[in-house]
């Protein structure tokens, strides 16, 4: 109902403490050359053709992080929608593959993930892949993937737009730390 008034829901106000855009105006217009972000990731997906390079991907990640452990998991539940903190968030209660391993991300790996076709591996012969395309591969089973690291940042990226509260064309996702 707040919504439909115009008015901002309180369980949004409180979620946007925690958020990490930051909003300013810049003189002059936007102007340069774009590419729509579905049809990058599109690309990107046309280069790893199936889901099991995705595994490869996330398993290479963990390697990449250093951790000694990392686990697959399906979850084939379907998550009741009474307690989720915005209502775009129903479609995206049912089954999922959590994947997780024992190293949080670093903020050079948190600003790496963000940057589509470069990442932050290139230069760093301790870590295999060199495009920052691997994870992107997730895209071939969920339009909204989402990360938590170290419990305390949730990442979540949207490139639609549909469900991340605040997610934008321009910014499309959201992160909220100190959870």
């Amino acid at each position: 109902v707040a919504v439909k008034l115009g008015t901002i829901p309180k369980r949004h106000k409180a979620l946007e403490r925690y958020a990490s855009n930051i909003c300013f105006t810049a003189p002059g217009t936007e102007f340069g050359q774009k590419e729509k972000l579905t049809s990058r990731i599109k690309s990107i997906l046309n280069a790893y053709p199936s889901e099991k390079e995705m595994l490869k991907e996330l398993l290479q990640n963990a390697d990449d992080a250093k951790a000694t452990e990392v686990c697959f998991v399906f979850d084939p539940r379907q998550h009741p929608v009474d307690r989720i903190f915005d209502e775009k968030w129903s479609p995206l209660q049912g089954p999922a593959l959590c994947v997780f391993n024992n190293q949080p991300f670093t903020e050079d790996d948190v600003r790496g993930i963000q940057n589509l076709g470069k990442g932050t591996k290139e230069g760093n012969p301790c870590k295999t892949g060199q495009y920052g395309i691997g994870f992107n591969s997730v895209y071939h089973i969920t339009d909204c993937p989402s990360f938590i690291s170290g419990n305390d940042i949730l990442c979540i990226f949207d490139p639609h737009a549909r469900y991340a509260p605040g997610a934008t064309s321009i910014s499309p996702g959201r992160m909220f730390r100190d959870l």
